[in-house]
């Protein structure tokens, strides 16, 4: 599977959710961890939960309450934050808490030399979408030149964002995969591109699988990471240890 932590893990930090609470009411300090994701199964963030489970907890809701479980000195909290403002206060130096799920490569911290980062937590893939019947040769980013993509603001993708930034690229920007989705399916763009378990997540719950295709390279493979500032390093040293031992 693509996930690092073991299901197990999960669980307990679920059944361990009482105890969370209990931390937090006796001291434990309140620290965010931030996404710009809107897409499950990552978030339910402004999306609807699968109707036969309107419980669940997302990816990275149950990867939070496990890290709680795990220590009782920060209470952590799954908070959104729209990726332009994120990296505004980033840069400012006015982020108050950490980023989860995200990679050096798309910060421009190849080196991690800027910000401080915790040990994958997570493999995962992005794949391209297209409208069943509308699949094109593709192996590597340069292959979609002179095609309009559908794709989430404010997000980076490897290669493709260098080219649209060249011009050779078109792009739609949109908030949300949903709406990538629904975009291809009318035949306004020839592509969305989006991680493998969003696709599968909405094939399966929310759209007709059968209107799409999955191209058989995907455009990414990579890890999802926790980001933290360098004036936090004393969140990043408590939390570093659970996070690379999960």
């Amino acid at each position: 599977m693509y996930l690092i932590l073991s299901l197990e893990k999960i669980l307990l930090g679920l059944l361990l959710s009482v105890g969370l609470l209990l931390n937090y009411a006796h001291g434990a300090q309140a620290f965010p961890f931030y996404t710009y994701h809107k897409k499950p199964p990552y978030t339910f963030i402004g999306q609807a939960r699968p109707a036969n489970n309107s419980k669940q907890k997302s990816l990275y809701q149950a990867y939070v309450d496990y890290l709680n479980a795990q220590q009782d000195e920060l209470y952590i909290k799954l908070k959104f934050l729209p990726r332009l403002r994120l990296e505004s206060q980033l840069r400012a130096g006015e982020l108050d808490g950490a980023i989860i799920g995200v990679n050096p490569l798309w910060f421009n911290d190849k080196e991690e030399i800027d910000y401080l980062w915790s040990a994958a937590f997570m493999q995962d893939q992005d794949v391209i979408v297209v409208r069943a019947g509308g699949a094109f040769p593709y192996a590597k980013p340069v292959d979609l030149v002179g095609r309009l993509l559908a794709l989430p603001r404010g997000g980076y993708f490897w290669g493709v964002s260098e080219l649209i930034v060249a011009g050779k690229i078109q792009v739609f920007e949109t908030n949300t995969e949903r709406q990538n989705l629904e975009m291809l399916a009318l035949g306004r763009v020839h592509a969305t591109i989006m991680s493998i378990l969003s696709a599968r997540y909405f094939f399966r719950h929310e759209l007709k699988g059968s209107k799409f295709e999955i191209l058989n390279i995907p455009h990414d493979r990579f890890t999802r990471r926790v980001l933290f500032p360098q004036y936090l390093e004393a969140r990043y040293q408590r939390l570093a240890t659970i996070i690379k031992n999960p």
